[in-house]
């Protein structure tokens, strides 16, 4: 075909095509353009993301200097990314689209399948890379104490326990990593200090899990509080607690619609949502106290139940995030098969959220728990337990992956 035939082929099927038509593309793209710039003003804007836990990006104040050096361009585009209308719808429709490509991991969380066919989210796990630093903040606070006994339980997750379910590239990426990195870190203290009572959850996890119970929520990175127990139940022995699988108190079911931090990441509703246990103790009432330093709060019990009203429910353990809380048990049963280390009263934790719902097992079992958060706390932890004697017992608990992640690992003291 001639040049001149083609260009004659073209002139003909311009003029088949209506010129409405040939501008239908351009139009829905700026009407488009058009709506969500009308959107975006005059919308308000979104301080936090109830979805996704985290406070959203402000706008940034304009300077000369940081328009030059480009941190305002940056700030303004994570503003724009934050606010963008419809954010969160067109987030999930996002992921069903991946998925429905056969996309197994979403946002660094993999999706796990179990027999029956129920889907549990887990966070892609990496090796730490700081773990001397932790190894250090054990050996300085065991070294700080005078006469309290220092005990580590360090948790794995739910890539561990649950690995199986994982797809296979990531079953073999991830699944055995946190053994060894546990295994590496009690190494690094055993070398300079043998009096540290070092526990790994991991056994015993497998051990409940093997017995049919769910140790981690499926649509978060926390143990269930069935997993929760079986730390406290491989605790009691270094605390001297008798009968540890004997407990006064009932568990109750506070919710069947949560969906954790994990499950943000991907906002799947094809993800079935998690129920919410809690342990309580009748003889608690009226006598229980629980104290909130920075706040002056005061309650009468571990948990706040307005946390499950919004999508934050874990928060409920603890009342979410304090740099020190004291919990007071006048009616605690202090009776230990080592009498003779005399009766231990009280009980020093240094933790992250994971102990948040092994605390409540511990109420019964000491007058007096003291409870730091690293991340907040500002104070020397040692200097506190030695101007408490009646503090006998130190616990140390961290799951493995706010290793490299968690800024107060580093003012343990």
């Amino acid at each position: 075909m001639t040049e001149m035939a083609e260009k004659e082929k073209t002139d003909i099927s311009e003029r088949e095509i209506p010129a409405g038509i040939r501008i239908l593309p351009a139009a829905v793209i700026a009407a488009a353009t058009v709506i969500l710039a009308v959107l975006f003003l005059i919308l308000p804007v979104r301080t936090f993301s109830e979805n996704e836990n985290r406070t959203l990006a402000a706008a940034p104040a304009f300077s000369v200097g940081g328009f030059l050096s480009g941190s305002f361009q940056e700030g303004f585009e994570q503003f724009l990314a934050d606010q963008f209308p419809g954010r969160d719808t067109w987030f999930a429709l996002s992921v069903r689209k991946e998925r429905l490509l056969g996309r197994q991991e979403i946002n660094s969380v993999y999706y796990a399948e179990d027999a029956d066919g129920e889907l549990r989210l887990i966070d892609e796990y990496r090796t730490p890379q700081n773990t001397e630093k932790f190894e250090q903040a054990v050996l300085r606070l065991a070294k700080g104490v005078e006469s309290a006994r220092v005990t580590v339980l360090l948790v794995p997750t739910a890539v561990t326990i649950y690995g199986d379910e994982l797809p296979a590239e990531a079953r073999a990426r991830m699944n055995a990593s946190q053994e060894e990195t546990i295994r590496q870190i009690f190494s690094g203290i055993e070398a300079e200090d043998t009096s540290v009572t070092l526990l790994s959850a991991q056994e015993v996890l497998e051990q409940g899990r093997s017995g049919g119970r769910n140790m981690f929520y499926r649509t978060d990175h926390h143990w269930t509080l069935a997993g929760a127990y079986e730390g406290y139940r491989l605790l009691s022995p270094a605390f001297g607690i008798e009968d540890a699988g004997q407990t006064a108190g009932t568990v109750r079911t506070v919710s069947g619609d949560f969906r954790g931090t994990t499950w943000s990441k991907v906002c799947d509703p094809e993800v079935s949502p998690d129920t919410i246990e809690i342990y309580e103790n009748p003889a608690w009432a009226g006598t229980l106290r629980v104290s909130y330093e920075d706040t002056g709060e005061e309650s009468d019990s571990p948990y706040n139940p307005k946390y499950l009203k919004v999508k934050d429910q874990y928060s409920l353990f603890l009342n979410n995030l304090h740099p020190f809380i004291t919990i007071t048990n006048p009616g605690a049963d202090l009776r230990r098969t080592d009498p003779a280390a005399g009766e231990r009263r009280a009980l020093a934790v240094v933790k992250d959220s994971y102990a948040n719902s092994l605390i409540p097992f511990l109420i019964d079992r000491y007058e007096t728990i003291y409870i730091f958060d690293p991340r907040y706390y500002r104070g020397s932890i040692s200097g506190f337990v030695n101007d408490h004697p009646e503090v006998q017992d130190v616990l140390v608990l961290y799951n493995l992956c706010t290793m490299d992640d968690d800024r107060g690992v580093g003012a343990i003291k």
